[in-house]
């Protein structure tokens, strides 16, 4: 299994490619065959579709133009914006910033949407899926709150396919600033039964493999 998951990491920088839209789950709930002209419809069609095997979720508070960044995203206007839930926003306790179109990735026979904010105290990512035609939010996986240099709070996130399963699992790691030498850890699967994030304690996760991204610009510009 160690073994295997290694393999996974030198394969990441090549595991995101164009994929075909996913088509309609089960139990009622809308996915990414939606109407066409609906508002749902051109909501998810700002997303690039994205197939990955091993993804690195992490915020980037300075992009630069030549950097390869894969949440860099198109940003999205206030008709967009305006199609998530209240119940984040209120999370985000600020929509002072942007908002990015970041990826569409393959869930369990529905897309699941990526969405970056990038604000003047930090940034974060955070997964929704389209469920009953309204876009319903499913995790943060990512955020970046620098309150003075080098006291950055972090979270990363991995998606990948731990116990080979065929269905995504997902690991978190999160810490209170960048001298903090502990961490939390957590990992999630999702059962197809809820299509929703549920903590597991019985996957075998090789830890050494999952580090922090080191932010160099958050320590001088925050």
């Amino acid at each position: 299994m160690r073994y295997t998951f290694l393999l996974l990491l030198t394969l990441a920088c090549t595991c995101v490619r164009a994929q075909t839209p996913n088509t309609q789950g089960t139990g009622g709930a809308e996915t990414t065959n939606l109407a066409t002209g609906s508002e749902m419809k051109l909501w998810a069609g700002i997303f690039e579709e994205s197939n990955v095997g091993f993804l690195h979720v992490y915020v980037d508070p300075t992009v630069d133009p030549l950097e390869t960044y894969l949440f860099r995203g198109v940003e999205m206007g206030e008709g967009e914006v305006s199609q998530l839930p209240q119940a984040y926003f209120s999370d985000l306790g600020s929509t002072e910033g942007k908002f990015y179109a970041a990826m569409a990735i393959q869930g369990i026979e529905e897309n699941l949407y990526l969405v970056r904010f990038q604000g003047k105290e930090g940034g974060r990512i955070d997964q929704f899926a389209i469920r009953d035609e309204q876009p319903m939010h499913l995790k943060t996986l990512a955020y970046l709150k620098c309150d003075e240099p080098g006291t950055c709070a972090q979270l990363d996130s991995y998606i990948t396919d731990v116990n080979l399963d065929t269905k995504f699992d997902l690991i978190q790691i999160s810490r209170q600033n960048a001298a903090d030498t502990g961490e939390e850890r957590h990992v999630y699967t999702m059962p197809r039964e809820t299509r929703e994030w549920a903590e597991t304690q019985e996957l075998d996760v090789p830890w050494e493999g999952i580090t922090f991204y080191e932010h160099p610009s958050a320590s001088r510009n925050h």
